[in-house]
């Protein structure tokens, strides 16, 4: 009964573009993975990268790959449904991603948010102007009282690509994370032995290599990954021996540094392999005296080779708002969603609303004639009625003419509704001519004031900006005095009120 209630209100709130679609995606050397709830179970689509198209997590060939992303999503959603635009939680599993913990004592506010990003820039392996960064708290020492940090960079210019190329394809990434984040999610949220007092090492095989996550109350602490084109030959294939000893020189390094960091063993090594499934239970189980066993998830039986994907679409069950987990991608791209939120929330609303008004108007004429009939019937029953029956009928009369006059004003007001989509245009308009980056716009449902708060270039465009709304003769009594202008490194901010004539 609750799984049900909990379906028919996402449904609601999804028709209503209160919590927006949010799928989950994978995109690697040789694959890309799609997977999206409808609150009952997970639908999964895949599509076969050609050889050539990725090459360590970079595009090689841009025009197949967009095709390849565009077949992937007629596929997931079929033709006409595949027109609209999807958000997407990306991970990019065959690029190289850097991440690295860190502690910091226990603050709050902006002395955290810059303590955090002075590490960052600390820690980077990568030139910090070529790199995107990313970080989210995984933990808190209540005896040290210090916060346990998880950083991320990875290259800004392969991001780059293939944020735009996934926008050409119809998608828009929401967020990107690395691929041990999503894993360690799916093993955290859905695997059926999982524990949260306890640590795991979480082994996964795939395409790319041979992956190792140290997880530990529930949070993704260490990843070492060895891919396979390390240990082929020159022939590009992968000797018995040779694979035998990566497993065991890569799991010693792992068990090395995760007793150099952690006093708690680790309990048990959780495995989620595509293939040589039982080569890997020999070698861990005859090398190593942990126990082991396959990873299985509670509910929807999944391959394992969907547990990327499928975490990434985890997260993107959780609303925007109350989603904490870390991004790899550039500020704007988060914008660009925000922005395309507010935008079809405004555009169903607007939809809706003269639908809602007409059904009322009808609703009312329906009840005028109703009462109109009912006042016939009474005046031609008044003669032949007593004293106290007459009183009765006129207070029905007055009633009537009270409620008749309810229905005048009611049409009255919906003749005089200003219809804002103009004003809006108009304003988006100037705004672009300008550079102009909203932040925030408040539009009140009288004729107050309009509150906008924004972004420009330089403090120049913002006053070209004012003066051109002035001029349009759409917007008056616009206030935005000189020092409300703030000029910092990523532009001038400001704020301006003024009211919308018609």
């Amino acid at each position: 009964m609750v799984k049900k209630l909990r379906y028919y209100l996402e449904r609601l709130l999804s028709a209503l573009r209160v919590r927006p679609f949010v799928a989950g995606m994978e995109i690697s050397d040789a694959a890309l993975r799609f997977v999206y709830s409808d609150g009952k179970q997970w639908h999964l689509s895949g599509v076969r990268l050609a050889p050539g198209v990725m090459e360590g997590g970079k595009i090689k060939k841009y025009d197949e790959f967009v095709a390849s992303v565009r077949s992937l999503k007629l596929q997931a959603f079929g033709e006409h449904e595949a027109k609209k635009r999807v958000s997407v939680i990306a991970s990019l599993s065959s690029v190289n991603i850097y991440s690295q913990v860190f502690s910091l004592p226990v603050i709050e506010g902006e002395n955290l948010e810059k303590a955090i990003q002075l590490n960052i820039q600390m820690v980077s392996p990568i030139n910090v102007a070529e790199a995107y960064s990313g970080w989210q708290t995984i933990g808190k020492d209540q005896k040290s009282l210090r916060l346990e940090i998880l950083s991320a960079f990875i290259d800004r210019a392969t991001v780059d690509e293939i944020s735009q190329a996934l926008v050409e394809a119809g998608f828009l990434a929401v967020a990107l994370e690395p691929r041990a984040l999503a894993l360690s999610r799916v093993f955290k949220e859905a695997e059926s032995g999982f524990d949260a007092a306890k640590s795991y090492i979480v082994m996964n095989l795939d395409n790319s290599g041979l992956d190792f996550l140290v997880i530990r109350s529930g949070q993704f602490y260490f990843e070492y990954f060895n891919p396979w084109r390390d240990i082929m030959d020159e022939k590009g294939e992968i000797p018995t021996a040779a694979f035998q000893a990566a497993v065991i020189r890569s799991f010693h390094q792992v068990l090395n540094f995760y007793g150099q960091h952690w006093p708690e063993p680790v309990s048990e090594v959780v495995l989620a392999a595509t293939g040589l499934r039982d080569e890997v239970k020999k070698i861990v189980s005859e090398n190593f005296s942990l126990p082991v066993r396959d990873m299985e998830l509670r509910t929807q039986s999944t391959g394992p080779e969907w547990f990327v994907a499928l975490g990434c679409g985890i997260r993107g069950l959780i609303s925007r708002g109350k989603d904490k987990g870390m991004s790899l991608l550039a500020v704007g791209a988060e914008d660009e969603f925000r922005q395309e939120q507010v935008i079809n929330f405004a555009r169903f609303w607007r939809l809706l609303m003269p639908t809602v008004l007409g059904i009322l108007f009808i609703t009312f004429i329906v009840s005028d004639l109703f009462l109109v009939r009912i006042e016939t019937s009474l005046k031609s029953h008044e003669s032949n009625a007593g004293a106290a029956e007459v009183q009765q009928n006129r207070a029905l009369q007055k009633q009537a003419q009270d409620f008749n006059e309810l229905v005048g004003l009611v049409a009255g007001a919906e003749s005089a509704m200003v219809p804002k989509s103009a004003m809006w245009e108009k304003f988006k308009m100037v705004m672009n001519a300008h550079g102009i980056i909203p932040s925030r716009f408040l539009l009140p449902l009288t004729g107050a004031q309009i509150t906008f708060t924004g972004t420009g270039p330089r403090s120049e465009q913002v006053v070209a900006f004012k003066n051109e709304l002035e001029s349009s003769g759409l917007f008056r009594g616009i206030d935005l005095p000189i020092t409300a202008i703030q000029q910092g490194p990523d532009g001038a901010s400001f704020s301006m009120r003024f009211r919308y004539v018609p």
